[in-house]
């Protein structure tokens, strides 16, 4: 009887230990989803120049491929430092400091990454 007892409680302790971790799996989800925006974030790119959409920069990745940045949105602060719609720019190393927004949708297309300040390396 002693036996059956531990053994109908061990099961019970297991499957409450199994249903929490699923609950707690929820929780981490939902936290890490309602994380959306980013601020304050440096990348240094080649300025490419203006496109149709916006600010077109280019870096090589460590493994060597080249990937290509398109900022729709600048600050007028930041704008003014430098007069990227001139050719004079293009070819030139920039340290872009922007704040992401991960909101984005194959529906809306619309990132909104913000650049808030660049620099001329």
């Amino acid at each position: 009887m002693n036996k059956k007892k531990l053994f109908i409680i061990g099961v019970l302790g297991l499957s409450l230990l199994t249903f929490s971790s699923f609950k707690v799996k929820e929780h981490v989800n939902s936290v890490s989803k309602s994380v959306k925006y980013q601020n304050g974030l440096i990348v240094y790119a080649t300025y490419i120049g203006m496109k149709d959409d916006g600010y077109a920069f280019e870096k090589k990745a460590k493994n060597g491929a080249i990937v290509s940045f398109t900022f729709h949105h600048i600050e007028p602060a930041a704008l003014k430092k430098y007069d990227l719609k001139s050719d004079a720019l293009k070819g030139s190393l920039f340290k872009i400091t922007f704040n992401k927004d991960d909101n984005f949708t194959e529906d809306t297309q619309d990132d909104k990454h913000t650049i808030t300040d660049l620099e001329k390396s």
